[in-house]
């Protein structure tokens, strides 16, 4: 039996659910259908906070910071992403997995399961404890969701206009295919342990000043290789002197063995470029046949995949506490900006982040990183509730 949480003053009738999960959760709750809310509450996927020098020192065992509940004793306490709070930097949201195992139950002192305190969609469950086999029960009905998830999130009460909003919109990619949401400045991407993990695997990144110089690396396009970069301007160039003449590789083959032997870079460089030329093409066929492109399009710039990069990995950095709110915002109107100077809808945009991907780690194979991008393309060119529907990727 859950108890609501009394509301925090000022919340009522004009309560807007930040997502969907919290809307559920409010319906459930008030049908009395507590069984329906743990369900939606275990779906969801729900997070708890910890002291963060115990969770840097990896120990073990680390208990949870409790809070209040409505008979003012220390209950644990989960947040459904929507309602996770700006916290301090001493203490870090990571994942939990309802229901609570037995050891985290430690103290006679504590008393239930608080969720989403201070939010009409949050409960009390007094019994959480003693309910335990229950939920466990009810979980084996609760559809879960893998890593790739590819689902679009959004945040009713986050960024929906204006220029945050857009430069968050062109980290879209990510946010769909991770199932976070998209418009979200906030205190987690994935978790903290898992944010802190890609930073350090993906990226060599463990403090605030090398983040920093990932990120003016990614805004400025040194990221990836600047090869494909020179060779789509060449291309754009060639096409708009010959129109038509995109259609040709081979004349766009001479034109770079010519124009970079005046350079004077060598034969064996020369064949490079020339490959290069092809594997474009050969992508570039593949994204004609898959919507990507229209079927007389290419790519002018494949910068967009540094500026979506850009845009998560300034969240990642948020959460991993090696960033501060404001600066990640200006990180992400910056991304923003940088691609309305290279791109003009955000279908070019979506290309030239694709081919950036695929060029870096696909090889051709048109395998998971290909596809992990050419999901979201649909679900954010297609779905009537995308960003890309309804935000102008032109100021």
């Amino acid at each position: 039996m859950g108890m609501p949480i009394r509301n925090v003053p000022g919340q009522g009738p004009a309560w807007v659910p930040p997502t969907d999960v919290e809307r559920a959760l409010f319906d459930a709750k008030a049908r009395g259908d507590w069984d329906a809310y743990i369900m939606v509450l275990m779906g969801a996927g729900t997070f708890s906070y910890k002291p963060k020098d115990l969770v840097d020192r990896r120990k073990l065992v680390v208990n949870w910071l409790t809070e209040k509940n409505p008979e003012d004793k220390d209950s644990l306490v989960v947040y459904t992403r929507g309602e996770l709070p700006r916290r301090r930097h001493d203490a870090v949201a990571c994942a939990v997995s309802l229901p609570f195992p037995p050891e985290e139950w430690w103290g006679s002192e504590l008393q239930g399961l608080l969720v989403n305190p201070g939010s009409p969609s949050g409960a009390y469950f007094p019994d959480a404890k003693r309910s335990r086999r229950h939920w466990k029960s009810l979980k084996k009905n609760v559809p879960m969701k893998g890593h790739d998830a590819d689902q679009l999130l959004t945040k009713y009460t986050g960024a929906l206009h204006g220029a945050v909003a857009h430069g968050l919109a062109c980290g879209a990619h990510l946010a769909v295919h991770n199932g976070v949401i998209w418009n979200e400045i906030g205190d987690v991407y994935l978790n903290y342990q898992d944010d802190v993990e890609t930073l350090r695997e993906a990226w060599g990144v463990t403090d605030r000043r090398n983040w920093q110089v990932q990120v003016m690396a990614l805004l400025e396009g040194r990221n990836s290789p600047n090869e494909p970069e020179l060779l789509l301007r060449l291309r754009d160039e060639l096409a708009r002197q010959y129109p038509g003449s995109h259609r040709d590789p081979s004349l766009w083959q001479q034109a770079a063995a010519d124009a970079f032997a005046q350079q004077g870079l060598g034969q064996e460089g020369i064949a490079f470029l020339i490959g290069l030329i092809g594997k474009i093409s050969r992508y570039e066929e593949r994204f004609r046949a898959d919507g990507i492109l229209p079927p007389d399009g290419y790519v002018t710039s494949a910068f967009g995949y540094d500026f979506g990069r850009a845009v998560n990995f300034a969240r990642w950095g948020l959460s991993a506490r090696l960033a501060e709110p404001a600066e990640v915002e200006q990180v992400v109107i910056k991304a923003g900006e940088l691609a309305r100077q290279v791109y003009r809808t955000w279908e070019e945009y979506s290309a030239g982040y694709i081919l950036g991907r695929v060029l870096r780690f696909d090889e051709e194979s048109f395998g998971h990183m290909y596809d992990s991008a050419l999901t979201p393309h649909r679900v954010l060119t297609q779905d009537p509730a995308s960003p890309w529907r309804n935000i102008p990727f032109t100021g």
